[in-house]
């Protein structure tokens, strides 16, 4: 190692800490990563598996709280909020709501947008590095509504990523059953709009490909702590944690890695971040009777197909709850439910259910940088439903910082103390 080479701890073994793991061996330092659960298998293990570079639009925008009482009190519908949890949550979702004036709206997707331009090349050269390409599938994506009329109410959201630089086009019915024959029967058939975005990939096992990442840092030399940090704190000789055993470990940068859960870290350091616990379930549909061949969007229903390695996944419900509530179960079968009306008769071998913790912002863009007033910590979460396609141009970001390298890109928006 070099005489430049800093002990650098990751803790978070998710997307997001993996891919800095691995940057920052490959940057020379001396790299170990911290999680009570192997690397793939807390919140990254589960999601919708998809690439997307062009989802720059935030989640809050004017007139999004208008549907939101729709969806709440729908039987299936795409969100829902544990009334015991609400007070808990309403700090959050005043800020969410805050956050999604059209003036707001369009400068997190130009800030978005400066992430979302690195993410095809740093995945390309991740992949590749750590012998995961495999894994990942170019047939890009289709949203699909089920109206013309629910097209138009999103129109802005098109133009307003046509001015970014981003397309996609609209495909005939006849496009549509061509591309994916499964989706040519069921409701309104005749009635739906589709898109097709071509920059849009998906890994067919989100999991696996965390997996060879954080296997491939291991073997560059980074080393592997299955153990809950308890505590971090700042020595006289810079950042320390205390493991849950008790042991402490000195480091020169810790980057905290650690979704939904950071701000058992941040906040006794004087730095409380609003990420919220935006829960998410998918069914997964094994040796299913009908399926598509790139990820499909139900724009009308805020629901998500993926075809993977193992079935279909079906994604994109969200519950607001606490951390530590159960899971409920329910909302992983409207899924289903919800999938039969385009897949009609979808059946499958087996099924099963999952719930994850997205660590989602009230603007919608992750926290990227320092964290404030506590040198050689820094933040690399809150991503939401992008840690996947944020993840490895995260690392490479956090390993430019820890390297006294410039990242190339303003981080203003990304602070940690921006609320």
């Amino acid at each position: 190692m070099s005489s430049t080479a800093k002990k650098c701890v990751v803790i978070g073994a998710g997307f997001s800490g993996s891919c800095s793991a691995w940057e920052l061996v490959k940057a020379g330092h001396d790299v170990t990563v911290i999680d009570p659960v192997l690397p793939g298998l807390s919140t990254s293990y589960g999601n919708a598996g998809c690439i997307s570079p062009t989802a720059v639009v935030p989640f809050s925008y004017p007139g999004v709280i208008r549907q939101i009482p729709r969806w709440l009190f729908s039987a299936d519908g795409p969100l829902k909020v544990r009334w015991s949890d609400l007070p808990a949550v309403t700090p959050w979702l005043w800020k969410f709501w805050r956050s999604g004036s059209m003036e707001k709206v369009e400068a997190i997707a130009e800030a978005q947008n400066t992430l979302m331009t690195r993410v095809k090349a740093d995945y390309d050269r991740i992949l590749v590095e750590t012998k995961a390409e495999w894994l990942r599938e170019s047939r890009g994506h289709i949203l699909l509504y089920d109206q013309r009329t629910h097209y138009e109410r999103d129109a802005w959201q098109f133009a307003l990523r046509k001015r970014l630089g981003q397309d996609c086009r609209e495909l005939s019915l006849a496009e549509l059953a061509e591309l994916e024959p499964a989706l040519a029967e069921g409701p309104n058939a005749a009635q739906r709009v589709a898109l097709l975005d071509e920059s849009w990939e998906h890994l067919v096992d989100p999991a696996e490909v965390v997996r060879s990442i954080a296997e491939a840092a291991f073997a560059a030399g980074a080393k592997w702590r299955q153990q809950r940090v308890t505590d971090l704190r700042r020595s006289e000789n810079g950042p320390q944690l205390r493991l849950d055993g008790g042991e402490t470990i000195d480091a020169d940068e810790v980057i905290i890695a650690t979704g939904v859960w950071s701000n058992k870290l941040t906040a006794p350091l004087g730095t409380h971040i609003p990420v919220g616990a935006k829960r998410g379930y998918h069914t997964m549909v094994h040796e299913p009777s009908a399926t598509v061949s790139r990820p499909i969007t139900l724009a009308s229903r805020m629901f998500l197909f993926t075809p993977m390695r193992l079935g279909l996944r079906l994604a994109g419900t969200a519950e607001f709850a606490a951390i530590d509530a159960r899971p409920d179960y329910r909302r992983a079968k409207i899924l289903l439910k919800v999938a039969r009306d385009y897949l009609p008769g979808l059946e499958g071998d087996s099924y099963s259910e999952w719930m994850g913790q997205r660590p989602m912002m009230p603007d919608s863009k992750p926290v990227i940088g320092p964290l404030p007033g506590q040198p050689g910590m820094w933040c690399a979460f809150g991503h939401g439903h992008y840690g996947l396609t944020q993840g490895p141009t995260t690392g490479r970001i956090i390993a430019d910082l820890v390297s006294g390298r410039s990242p190339g890109l303003d981080l203003a928006p990304f602070a940690a103390d921006r609320f």
